[in-house]
């Protein structure tokens, strides 16, 4: 990467590398953000609400509420001039800038890193995107993290917005990082050949957390492990309802609490309830809500507490008071390795599966979770050997990362 000469560090070697000024494209942040165009401004987060009907419009911030462990991961983790760095989105400064947008990146910022997640999908569309990356061109030096795919598809068939959103990381982005190998072979055999399987950012925030991750007090509570679960509860007829009614059968009688995702926004009436939400502790209403979904599932639901989260220090903080995490829902999981919780991953798709076999963690189908139950599964899932597997392979996972990002003159500031 060129010599930006600004601000520089020292980088152990007696040379200096260049502290650069980065846009990250990603949902890093629930907080809603200024257009007043005013220097020394900032977000505002959103509302106090006593109703998790209160929660639809911060949501619509970030969407899938994993976004946000992911999304602020490259923020959090490079080097940059922090004062004159930002988090925004490409397509909203399109309709603000329109053929500007070039210019007005250049003169601003040195590097762009965006934050991808499952777009590589014939169900994806991303007008908006494309044509704010068109408008770009070369102007800005370009980075691509945690891309991947979803289901089985093909190139063909892909909404023509996505087809050249890939062409133009191929050609233009400085690293086109893949989640895993299976996306890398994919774009790979498709003639993306610049891609390359680098893993989830969101691995590479902590690292001596996960290098310190112990599944003993789980093993040793055993059926009485303090379990942190999501997935996707919903009623009869709602999307995933089927995995959800067995989550909630795995986890029948085990002292768990439940992450949610958006699920809940389908519980009709419940949502507008005065008190189905404490915005203090981030928890439903347990009562109604293990009412409404005992009901709904016909499987006995009883868990202690319901969380939803709009920022990831809470998270990480409820993650710290159990032994363990079990879920479908992957960076669920990460927020729990991320304070040195274990993780058994619930997979059900490749998206999780990929993950899961990069970076060596623990992963089975709720139906197997069923059949040797929660006690069993910490114990053979989260043995010493497999612990060390996790960890040995997190190891390398990490140095590759940094070693690819140092090619780029990115300094990552975590260390193991």
């Amino acid at each position: 990467m060129a010599d930006f000469g600004l601000e520089s560090t020292p980088n152990g070697n007696g040379a200096s590398r260049a502290i650069m000024r980065i846009l990250f494209h990603g949902p890093g942040t629930s907080s809603y953000l200024p257009e007043i165009h005013l220097p020394n401004t900032s977000g505002l987060s959103h509302p106090a609400t006593e109703k998790l009907a209160g929660l639809r419009d911060t949501h619509s911030l970030t969407s899938n509420r994993g976004n946000l462990i992911h999304g602020e991961a490259p923020s959090r983790i490079f080097a940059c001039r922090r004062r004159r760095s930002a988090f925004a989105n490409l397509g909203t400064l399109h309709r603000l800038f329109g053929p500007r947008l070039g210019e007005v990146l250049s003169n601003r910022f040195d590097l762009l890193v965006l934050s991808a997640a499952n777009f590589i999908s014939e169900k994806k569309e991303l007008v908006r995107l494309r044509d704010a990356l068109n408008v770009i061109g070369d102007a800005v030096p370009m980075m691509v993290l945690g891309a991947g795919m979803q289901g089985e598809p093909e190139l063909s068939k892909m909404h023509p917005s996505v087809q050249e959103i890939l062409d133009i990381y191929n050609r233009r982005a400085r690293v086109f990082g893949v989640r895993g190998h299976q996306t890398e072979a994919w774009l790979h055999k498709n003639g993306f050949t610049n891609a390359r399987a680098l893993g989830c950012p969101s691995m590479f925030v902590f690292p001596s957390s996960i290098l310190s991750i112990s599944a003993e007090a789980a093993i040793e509570a055993g059926e009485r492990a303090n379990v942190m679960a999501a997935g996707y509860l919903t009623f009869k007829g709602g999307r995933n309802y089927e995995r959800g009614v067995k989550l909630a059968k795995a986890l029948q009688n085990i002292r768990s609490s439940y992450v949610f995702q958006d699920e809940f926004f389908a519980y009709g009436d419940l949502i507008d309830a005065r008190g189905s939400f404490n915005d203090a502790t981030c928890t439903g209403d347990r009562e109604r809500l293990n009412a409404f979904l005992t009901k709904h599932t016909k499987i006995p639901v009883n868990f202690s507490n319901y969380y939803y989260f709009s920022e990831t220090s809470a998270w990480r903080q409820v993650a710290l008071t159990h032994d363990v995490y079990i879920g479908d829902r992957f960076h669920g999981g990460v927020a729990a390795l991320q304070v040195g919780r274990p993780g058994i991953f619930l997979s059900h798709d490749n998206r999780v599966a990929e993950l899961t076999d990069f970076f060596d963690l623990p992963r089975m189908t709720t139906d197997e979770l069923i059949s040797e139950g929660v006690a069993k599964a910490i114990k053979t899932r989260l043995t010493p050997d497999a612990i060390a597997r996790v960890k040995e392979t997190y190891a390398k996972r990490f140095a590759n990362f940094k070693a690819e990002m140092a090619k780029h003159d990115i300094r990552v500031l975590t260390s193991a």
